[in-house]
Formats: structure tokens, C-alpha cells, sequence
């Protein structure tokens, strides 16, 4: 049975300091742009809890209905819509690489946003969650 070698340490001040970035670290859109999706999750949730704080509950229905509500159709009229979120054609919030982000209410006040990253294939390895 053969040793397994020593760990070698390098102390911070001996480390390279123009490392390069693993690609992994930051999935690009098709454009070839770093893709922002925690910023957009971000804003997403912004907007969902503005809305609950309003009508006391998370918008319900598909994404363009719950973006119809977010931009005005509701109760109170109020436009909770954040700047630089982009919408398709159908009136759908799209993540970086152009697919609607998928919503699952889990209650009234939680919501499951969703994201199919950078493969755009839902329910895999890959998809961005935001609760």
C-alpha cells in the first residue's frame, strides 16, 4: 500500500496574484457575457415581497400572469416592476439566457423561483433556485 503524499501549503503572500477565474465560476449568457442571475433573482424577490406587502400575498398563476400582476393588475394598481428586468414576447421575466423563469408558490408568502441555467433545460444540475 503506497503513501498518499503530503499536502503542500502555500502561504497567501507566496500565492500567484493574477489567478485566473475558473470558467465554471461565472456561467456565460449567449452572448458570451458573464450572466447575472443572482441579480436577477434578486430583483425578482424585491418585487415578490413589495407585492406581498401590498396585497398581504405572493401574486398566483403563470409568470406572465404573475409579471401582469407585479406590473399593475392588481388590486391596488401599484407598479412594483424593477428596472433592467427583461421580458419575452409572451410578457414573461427571462433569466440571461431567455427562458421564463419558472414560479412555485409554496404558500402565500414563500415562493420558489427558478431558473434553467445555462443548458435552458429545467430540473437539472445546473438551474438557479431563489426562495
Amino acid at each position: 500500500m503506497s503513501q498518499i503524499p503530503p499536502v503542500q501549503v502555500i502561504p497567501p503572500s507566496q500565492r500567484p496574484q493574477n489567478s485566473a477565474i475558473p470558467a465554471y465560476a461565472a456561467p456565460l449568457t449567449p452572448s458570451g457575457q458573464p450572466a447575472h442571475t443572482e441579480q436577477d433573482l434578486e430583483k425578482i424577490n424585491r418585487m415578490l415581497r413589495d407585492y406581498r406587502t401590498l396585497m398581504g400575498e405572493n401574486p398566483v398563476g403563470t409568470n406572465a400572469e404573475i409579471m401582469r400582476s407585479i406590473m399593475g393588475d392588481n388590486p391596488r394598481k401599484a407598479q412594483l416592476l424593477q428596472d433592467g428586468v427583461t421580458l419575452n414576447g409572451s410578457g414573461e421575466i427571462v433569466d440571461p439566457w431567455g427562458n421564463p423563469y419558472f414560479f412555485h408558490q409554496l404558500s402565500g408568502t414563500l415562493m420558489e423561483v427558478r431558473s434553467a441555467g445555462p443548458d435552458g433545460i429545467m430540473w437539472t444540475g445546473d438551474d438557479i433556485i431563489r426562495k
